[in-house]
């Protein structure tokens, strides 16, 4: 049988409750609407690829109003407009002049989870030259040092929220000397990693999930198949995560999932007909983050195999297969949790299940 590509703009549909951030062709961020396919790009126009992420929030207020008094200075900060292009294009840059020291700019958090991981990001830039600045950390001072050059970029960290004042700060504890930066689009949510940028303006901006999915036209078949993915993985995760689902009426009736359960840092596939869950398995194939991988995923009618890398897992044989898929969703599970919070290069199929040598040739990397 013929190999056949799914064309994304033909199959993919995309569904979102709420606008999104992402970076356009021309390399600069700029909205998209909802229900919008998040398709980015990095900062030279070149396609990163179909961005998929979860439901977030940002918890920060007026997130890129610094002269706001919710955002405190210590005793000799400034901040002015300084008339420059901010990452979105727009003159929205602000110029923040430290002291040197613990002295900086920060907000205060009090609604964070102890024991719950958030990560903070900012965009920022020096004025001229280079310059070494300090983040610090979700519960008070701490030395997230990073050097800045006259380039946008986006930096921050993630760390434990605990018991004790929370807030996150820019200063230059570590270098100790006075600086000037640009900064634009300050950021705190929950998990590890930040996702795409969300601007608030006094109360904390939300970004829903990317429901992405396939519609299986005449170019999908009952029976046999394979699917291939070229996924970039995001830099971190937290819980398990969802690679692809086919299924019938519901996902509590007949399904094939691929999952990765970053935990016990394993690729996971469930299989359920009629209702019973027939094939629960853990494959053992660890994947690292901020990677480029191509993963398949093959099903016959009494076996299922996994590929990544080059390297082949499989279920247990002997059951029989459902034959009636009629939904196939990609990054998410059932478009509610699991998200990959990365991106979705491209997607291919075949009407069988390909040989192993032939699975592993195309994971290869």
């Amino acid at each position: 049988m013929g190999m056949r590509y799914v064309p994304l703009e033909s199959c993919l549909r995309v569904a979102r409750g709420s606008a999104k951030i992402v970076r356009q062709q021309n390399g600069v961020l700029g909205e998209i609407g909802i229900d919008e396919a998040g398709h980015d790009h990095d900062d030279l126009g070149r396609a990163r690829g179909l961005l998929i992420e979860g439901a977030a929030s940002n918890l920060l207020r007026y997130s890129t109003a610094f002269s706001n008094a919710i955002w405190e200075k210590d005793a000799g900060v400034s901040v002015s407009a300084s008339g420059l292009a901010a990452p979105d294009g727009s003159a929205g840059a602000t110029q923040l002049d430290v002291p040197g020291g613990a002295s900086g700019l920060y907000q205060r958090v009090d609604n964070l989870v102890a024991g719950e991981t958030h990560c903070f990001a900012i965009w920022a830039r020096a004025v001229s030259g280079t310059v070494d600045v300090t983040l610090g950390g979700i519960n008070g001072p701490s030395a997230h040092a990073v050097a800045l050059d006259e380039n946008w970029q986006r930096v921050g960290f993630g760390e434990v929220a605990s018991g004790t004042t929370r807030y996150p700060k820019i200063n230059t504890s570590v270098s100790g000397m006075a600086a000037s930066i640009l900064i634009w689009n300050a950021q705190l949510e929950t998990g590890p990693v930040s996702t795409s940028d969300m601007i608030s303006n006094g109360v904390p901006a939300t970004r829903a999930i990317d429901d992405v999915r396939l519609d299986p036209g005449d170019w999908f078949q009952a029976g046999p198949g394979t699917l291939v993915f070229d996924l970039e993985l995001p830099p971190a995760w937290d819980g398990i995560w969802r690679i692809v689902q086919l299924y019938s009426t519901s996902l509590n009736d007949d399904h094939l999932d691929l999952g990765y359960d970053s935990a016990a840092d394993q690729l996971r596939v469930s299989l359920r007909k009629g209702g019973v869950p027939i094939v629960t398995q853990s494959l053992y194939g660890a994947l690292p983050p901020a990677t480029r991988r191509k993963i398949a995923i093959a099903w016959d009618d009494d076996a299922v195999a996994v590929a990544q890398n080059g390297v082949v897992l499989k279920s247990p044989g002997g059951f029989a297969m459902p034959r009636n898929f009629t939904h196939i969703g990609i990054g998410s599970y059932a478009g509610e949790r699991g998200a990959l919070n990365g991106h979705l290069r491209g997607v291919s199929y075949w009407p069988a299940q390909l040989s192993d040598d032939r699975l592993t040739a195309l994971t290869e990397m």
